[in-house]
């Protein structure tokens, strides 16, 4: 996905109104647009849309640092340079002043802001565009949905500490009025954004782009995560059903062929904006790489084609989902892809019925399957939920790892503080320090920080 120029200063500016500082910068660059000014028409709308895509390709959030984070604080990733904040991540123990919860938080709000800005020129000008306005929707979803999982108590929808939500533009004075709001009313918010982006998208066989697949399959991420196990199984069973998708024979295949039959959306790098994450994983010496005795060395036991996108040299894990080369920087970021689908699936369908997880497994196995035909597991070998939840969580980490997920199984299946070791209120990251220092009280951090 090419960068849009144009939306080079409101990028600029977001990083400002979310860090919290008092005052812009009072000079300008000479080419700078001013950003009420940045969306004037159609043309320039469209690049606004664009732009949203660059946003998230920054390398603290889905070109390099969230995906990390992930699996870092889920304990299948191991901080292996020497940056504090790695190696605070991967102890499960973020202080308020870790440098990625402060990159990131920036990173989210900046993607809700943007695409706020675009809503409110679009209403203000009166102009329509379908796609551009469902790009925002989704968008505006999706980073407030970031912001809930690694901020908010996300697994608690009778708690207070959700995440502060906006739906309007905001400059910097406005940014640190805004307190959080419950853990349901962030869903409810992330629900009716992609409700209303489903309404006006429409299905389309481009993986780099956002679709209205793209909006269910996401919806049905959320609603996993809310404990709605029905409405999971409705909106996963729509992506699978699309003749559009379809699991490549080989799993590797989604890496090595661009927009394969497997992605449902992939966050498109080019070499000229390459992704951070082949510098932090794939070149000697990694800052981050892959944890070997409870991650890679089972899969790797099992001969499991899952394994083949690691190496081991001895000393480290090398990850080679995304290049092996730091001149090679373009590998795509796969933001979501059917097999995840039926892992959703699987998982809701375990928890709605888990007397019965006949049907949880079948689904579960159409991904084991795949990788290891002739190693499927049986209704023998999961007797009751737990031990279905324990298979699962490492199939997750097999298909999913090193694409930004394992901690939010963890913490959303309840296996975090037993697994990792930490205390209950260590399950969620905590706000920014500087956050809850410029909001002067508005912003009240989450318990035991």
């Amino acid at each position: 996905m090419k960068k849009i120029n144009i939306y080079a200063c409101l990028y600029m500016l977001l990083a400002f109104v979310f860090l919290g500082c008092d005052d812009i910068l009072d000079t300008k660059l000479d080419a700078e647009v001013p950003v009420e000014n940045a969306i004037t028409d159609a043309i320039s709308l469209k690049s606004a849309a664009v732009g949203l895509y660059d946003i998230m390709q920054s390398g603290t959030y889905y070109g390099g640092e969230f995906i990390l984070a992930q699996d870092l604080t889920g304990g299948i990733a191991d901080a292996t340079g020497f940056q504090e904040r790695f190696a605070q991540l991967d102890k499960a123990i973020v202080p308020p002043s870790n440098a990625y919860i402060q990159n990131n938080w920036v990173d989210v709000y900046n993607l809700v802001n943007a695409s706020n800005l675009i809503l409110s020129k679009m209403n203000e000008l009166q102009l329509v565009d379908d796609n551009s306005k469902g790009t925002a929707l989704f968008c505006r979803a999706l980073g407030h949905f970031d912001a809930l999982r690694q901020f908010g108590q996300f697994t608690d929808l009778n708690s207070k500490f959700g995440i502060p939500l906006s739906t309007g533009y905001v400059d910097a004075k406005s940014a640190v009025g805004i307190s959080r709001s419950t853990v349901a009313e962030s869903y409810q918010q992330i629900i009716t954004d992609l409700n209303d982006a489903m309404g006006i998208l429409k299905y389309d066989t481009n993986r780099f782009g956002i679709t209205k697949a793209a909006a269910e399959a996401l919806l049905a991420r959320v609603y996993l995560y809310k404990g709605d196990y029905d409405n999971a199984i409705v909106y996963s069973s729509k992506v699978i059903a699309n003749t559009t998708y379809k699991l490549n024979t080989k799993y590797n295949d989604i890496y090595d062929v661009e927009g394969s039959s497997e992605a449902i959306f992939e966050l498109q790098f080019l070499g000229t904006d390459g992704n951070s994450l082949t510098g932090l994983i794939s070149v000697s010496p990694p800052e981050v790489s892959a944890d070997y005795s409870n991650f890679f060395a089972p899969m790797d036991d099992d001969n499991d084609p899952r394994s083949y996108r690691y190496y081991d040299d001895g000393k480290v894990v090398y990850v080679d989902k995304y290049g092996t080369n730091k001149n090679v920087i373009d590998g795509n970021s796969i933001i979501i892809k059917l097999s995840e689908m039926y892992l959703i699936r699987a998982e809701a369908l375990a928890k709605k019925t888990p007397n019965d997880l006949t049907l949880a497994l079948a689904d579960l196995n159409v991904v084991r399957q795949r990788a290891l035909p002739s190693k499927p597991y049986t209704i023998i070998d999961v007797p009751n939920l737990d031990a279905f939840i324990t298979i699962l969580l490492d199939e997750n980490g097999r298909e999913l790892g090193f694409e930004g997920h394992k901690w939010f199984s963890l913490v959303r299946l309840g296996r975090a503080t037993s697994e990792l070791n930490i205390p209950a209120f260590r399950t969620v990251y905590p706000i920014p320090q500087n956050e809850i220092t410029v909001a002067k009280g508005v912003l009240e951090q989450n318990p035991g920080y």
